[in-house]
């Protein structure tokens, strides 16, 4: 009976383990694939690549502020950067809306392509179908009266 629960135990921790190996990667665990968006009351951050293939990508968004929010996938024309030309704007419009309660225009250069709400606390995803091009991700606190927005980070997507 020993005999019996010893080979009962190691073929439990075998499976176990070839499980825990085996799953993730079958499931698309290597960390170098994923892309995750988190907002926080301080601002939005990105992980994972910057540089991506044309084509479907999925990125996880985890919205970690008391408030509803959203996050959104926005085309950036030619010649235009996050850092450059958006990001001064976004200053500009966190300011003008504490101030006055206004929001401006949207840029020329900006053009949304898929956005997905996100509640208090919630992670979720924002699955893309895009285009060579230059993308920004965005993150919003859209709780009205708070309202916050963010770029996470400049996507460069390639044919």
């Amino acid at each position: 009976m020993l005999g019996f629960v010893a080979f009962g135990t190691l073929a439990a921790v075998t499976a176990a383990l070839v499980i825990a190996i085996l799953l993730p990667a079958a499931c698309g665990g290597d960390t170098a694939d994923e892309m995750r968006a988190t907002m926080t009351d301080d601002g939005c951050t990105y992980m994972g690549d910057e540089t991506l293939s044309t084509g479907m990508f999925t990125v996880e968004v985890e919205n970690r502020t008391e408030y509803f929010g959203a996050f959104a996938l926005a085309g950036i024309a030619e010649g235009f950067t996050v850092e450059d030309d958006l990001e001064p704007l976004l200053a500009e419009a966190r300011q003008q809306f504490e101030q006055n309660g206004t929001l401006p225009a949207l840029p020329p250069f900006y053009e949304q392509v898929v956005r997905g709400a996100a509640q208090a606390g919630e992670t979720t995803f924002l699955d893309v179908d895009v285009p060579a091009g230059t993308y920004a991700l965005m993150c919003f606190v859209d709780d009205l009266p708070t309202w916050r927005v963010y770029a996470a980070a400049q996507l460069d997507v390639a044919a």
